[in-house]
């Protein structure tokens, strides 16, 4: 389970802001010095979501750009997450993007927020869009998400009332526990590489959350749904890529060795595959080294 999560805004009239931190257990234990932002930032000039390792830590974020009226002040912000070694950061994908819109549509007053303020906020959104995907697709975290929405609909109009009425019945059928039986048939298809099965299964969870009202949890499961099925092609040209580099070294092309290792490690963090990403980024650096060495005494 992440430890906590931090959110900073990047304002047009000047770099950037801390806007404030949640941390699980109540205890301080990280700060966003201007060495980390300048890091995060150069990370995410090139991808949206990134993986950095500190010491004893690791970030997990989301650079998104910031639209309607609060664009006139900020252009975006970066929401991250501090993950612990078992933390699988792929699980975390469509929840970053669901926090950073829920703080867009605060508009620009986050940036008068006093800290203390907004980190109240923070750690609503953090509970409603950042616990671990396992935690709130649990059967009675949904049931009691839904018997919350037809609490709202009872006391409004005529079809409201008729709609949860409709809600309360399909929960004793127990129709919100297919949306966990799919997801977790979907994350075991992952496992076995069944990308197809698992975007099938992911959407129907996601049509199920829909029907029952849970829109936010939708969005989730249409997210996973749109990743898994990028996912095989998105690994065929990477293996393809990897493949070039060692045919690459095999003929002493270093050159074009080291720009597919690039591209490799890429692609792998389009993936979420930090492992492979962080490997291929190395081979890449050293195999540009040695070009660079090998053409200067040629």
């Amino acid at each position: 389970m992440p430890a906590g999560s931090f959110v900073i805004i990047l304002p047009l009239d000047k770099d950037y802001k801390v806007l404030g931190y949640y941390f699980k257990d109540g205890n301080s234990i990280f700060e966003v010095t201007s060495n980390i932002f300048l890091r995060l930032h150069l990370d995410h000039s090139k991808d949206e979501y990134n993986l950095l390792s500190l010491k004893g830590i690791r970030l997990f974020s989301f650079f998104y750009t910031l639209q309607g009226k609060i664009a006139r002040k900020a252009s975006s912000i970066i929401i991250g997450l501090l993950l612990n070694e078992n933390d699988q950061p792929e699980k975390f994908r469509a929840p970053l993007k669901e926090a950073a819109e829920a703080i867009e549509v605060l508009g620009s007053e986050v940036l008068d927020m006093p800290q203390d303020k907004f980190e109240q906020v923070l750690k609503d959104i953090y509970l409603e869009h950042l616990e671990p995907l396992t935690d709130i697709l649990k059967p009675e975290a949904l049931r009691e998400s839904i018997i919350n929405i037809t609490k709202l609909m009872l006391s409004g109009g005529k079809k409201e009332r008729s709609i949860a009425q409709d809600l309360l019945k399909r929960v004793e059928n127990r129709d919100h526990e297919k949306i966990s039986e799919n997801y977790e048939s979907a994350e075991n298809a992952l496992k076995s590489l069944e990308y197809e099965k698992a975007t099938k299964l992911f959407t129907k969870a996601s049509q199920i959350a829909e029907e029952l009202y849970i829109l936010d949890i939708a969005e989730i499961l249409k997210e996973k749904s749109s990743f898994s099925i990028k996912i095989p092609n998105l690994s065929k040209k990477r293996n393809k890529l990897v493949q070039d580099a060692r045919n690459s070294l095999r003929n002493e092309d270093f050159h074009s060795a080291y720009e597919a290792y690039k591209k490799a490690s890429e692609l792998s963090k389009k993936l979420i595959d930090f492992e492979k990403e962080e490997e291929y980024r190395l081979k890449s650096k050293a195999l540009e080294e040695f070009y660079l060495v090998d053409k200067k005494y040629k």
